[in-house]
């Protein structure tokens, strides 16, 4: 069953994102970061290159008009359009896109929202929109955490 978690009132959204994503990559299988901005996802490649120096995420930008690359774990992509992705494939997802209404909705969603009342009311219709289509749904309050 479809599970989607949501991570509310994040601070430094960026760090978490990089934390989020090598916690997911590190679970295996697949991790796809999706956002509705183009720069949001040039912002978080170079986040991740610079993230934990000790260690390396390895990853790639994905343009999801052509074929998704089978070598790579964790996967950057954008757009006004939800790809075509493999059950199996993690979404971490920073924009206000309804993943429950994707052709194939992922096993696992993972959601990070700010402390900001416009994207609390956002997340909270894409939580509601989650369990009308039978995800499971669950909340961490990230406040002074992260």
């Amino acid at each position: 069953m479809p599970k989607a978690t949501f991570y509310t009132h994040v601070s430094d959204a960026d760090s978490f994102t990089c934390r989020l994503t090598a916690r997911a990559a590190q679970a295996g299988g697949r991790v796809l970061v999706w956002s509705d901005s183009a720069e949001q996802i040039e912002q978080l490649d170079q986040a991740l290159w610079h993230y934990e120096a000790e260690s390396f995420l390895a990853h790639e930008i994905w343009q999801p008009d052509t074929p998704m690359p089978s070598e790579t774990a964790v996967l950057l992509a954008s757009g006004n359009t939800l790809p075509t992705i493999p059950a199996d494939t993690t979404v971490l997802n920073l924009s206000a896109d309804f993943w429950s209404s994707a052709l194939t909705i992922p096993e696992r969603t993972l959601e990070i929202i700010g402390s900001g009342l416009e994207e609390l009311a956002d997340a909270r219709q894409r939580f509601q929109a989650y369990r009308r289509q039978g995800v499971v749904t669950e909340h961490h309050n990230m406040n002074g955490k992260a």
